[in-house]
């Protein structure tokens, strides 16, 4: 076997795309096609949010012209004009077709720059997909010149063929604070968001596995299922995992107890992770550790709250992956098993810890968020249902005995009609 077959082929730190990129089919897909142009990704750091914006460029096809633009490290709004003249210039090749001369922006600012290149990809029926990264970075600026901010907002705002993604960590709801003094709409006012979560246990297994690579490892069904239970099917710690637990005959051990030791980079992401929560959200962290288990119910008297304040607080806890539901669907744990780890080792500095986040601004991103997964899936039911209709229509024609293919449909749009009700429920919990 030669050195090349044996590489070890786990990503850990840096971002991937194309065949290294799994899952969050359904979120890409309705980030690319879904209704609303104005869109919020949130994930916990190291979920793959910057994966997710280098694979929506991949995807994003003729229909659009995409821009990913890089705001970490900006602090002015002169940097903000530098960095997005950079990144269009990135993608001088897709701007020249049309008919974008990219270096005649050079000095534009924000407004003028997505003024131009919006105007040109509509005399060819484009759409500019404008994907923001680290957009964290407009809090400061916010502070120091909130004028700049609000430019920028109704910039992004303008042009009819503009659909914007961002995508950051829980902190950016910090600027809903920051905006309550003006007199303007909040900056991430009419962003739908969507949380950025694990992955599915299929969608796990294939990265573990490697599936979409040209030699997937040799991972048993015990390891795997042991692996996602460690993980909660974290993609970064999947990653992480996997990479120590691969072999050189491409295959991948079992993991043990002493695997779950965290190096000092998943210490660095747990203190940023736990520090993006609002005060009541690391309440229920500390407590859930001290009980090991507990359920809304138990939540709310420990919290001295009502049970509907827990289960918003624990929508958005359960969607970000700081917490999970047990298998009775009533207990809450911890999100994994890394994590629980570390908080019980940090527990005592961890109750003195300040939170970045206030209480008003998670609830209040919480409830958006639950709003609008509530509207998509609903729509989602809708279309199954006039489907089935269709397809139940069709059978009938055929008397006793439709074909197979079509029965077989209409248990599928069956199947998924429940999973959809079923989803709907457990957010009207």
């Amino acid at each position: 076997m030669s050195k090349q077959e044996v590489r070890n082929p786990y990503v850990v730190g840096g971002w991937v795309s194309g065949p290294n990129f799994y899952g969050h089919l359904e979120l890409r897909r309705n980030l690319l096609k879904g209704v609303n142009d104005y869109l919020w990704v949130i994930g916990t750091r190291r979920v793959g949010k910057t994966s997710l914006l280098r694979q929506l460029a991949i995807e994003a096809g003729s229909e659009y012209a995409p821009v990913y633009w890089d705001l970490q490290g900006c602090s002015s709004e002169a940097d903000l004009n530098a960095e997005l003249y950079y990144a269009v210039e990135d993608e001088r090749e897709r701007f020249a077709d049309l008919d974008v001369a990219v270096e005649t922006l050079k000095g534009a600012d924000t407004r003028e720059l997505l003024r131009e290149i919006c105007r040109a990809a509509e005399a060819h029926n484009v759409r500019v997909l404008l994907l923001v990264d680290e957009p964290e970075a407009l809090i400061p600026i916010a502070e120091q010149d909130a004028p700049a901010v609000q430019r920028l907002r109704a910039a992004l705002q303008r042009p009819s063929n503009l659909r914007v993604v961002l995508s950051s960590t829980k902190s950016m709801a910090r600027m809903n604070d920051v905006c309550r003094d003006w007199l303007t709409s909040s900056f991430l006012h009419g962003f739908a968001p969507y949380y950025l979560d694990g992955l599915n246990p299929a969608e796990s297994a294939a990265l573990i596995r490697q599936s979409q690579s040209e030699k997937p490892v040799d991972a048993a069904d015990e390891v795997v299922a042991a692996i996602q239970e460690y993980t909660s099917n974290h993609p970064y710690l999947l990653q992480w995992l996997c990479y120590r637990l691969y072999q050189d005959d491409h295959s991948l051990r079992m993991p043990t107890e002493n695997d779950l030791a965290p190096d000092s980079m998943l210490e660095a992401l747990f203190e940023h992770t736990y520090a993006h929560l609002s005060p009541t959200e690391q309440k229920i962290l500390l407590h859930l550790l001290e009980a090991d288990i507990g359920d809304a119910a138990g939540l709310a008297k420990a919290l001295e709250t009502v049970e509907s304040e827990v289960h918003r607080y624990l929508y958005a806890l359960n969607r970000l992956g700081y917490t999970r539901q047990a298998d009775d669907g009533r207990q809450v744990l911890i999100g994994n098993r890394f994590f629980e780890q570390w908080l019980h080792s940090h527990a005592d500095e961890l109750a003195q810890a300040e939170a970045e986040v206030s209480d008003d601004s998670a609830r209040e991103v919480a409830t958006l968020s639950r709003a609008e997964e509530e509207r998509y899936w609903t729509q989602q039911l809708q279309n199954y249902r006039t489907n089935l209709a269709r397809l139940e229509t069709e059978a009938s024609t055929y008397g006793v005995y439709p074909p197979a293919h079509l029965q077989h449909e209409i248990e599928f749009h069956k199947d998924k009609i429940r999973e959809l009700e079923q989803r709907l429920d457990a957010l009207h919990e």
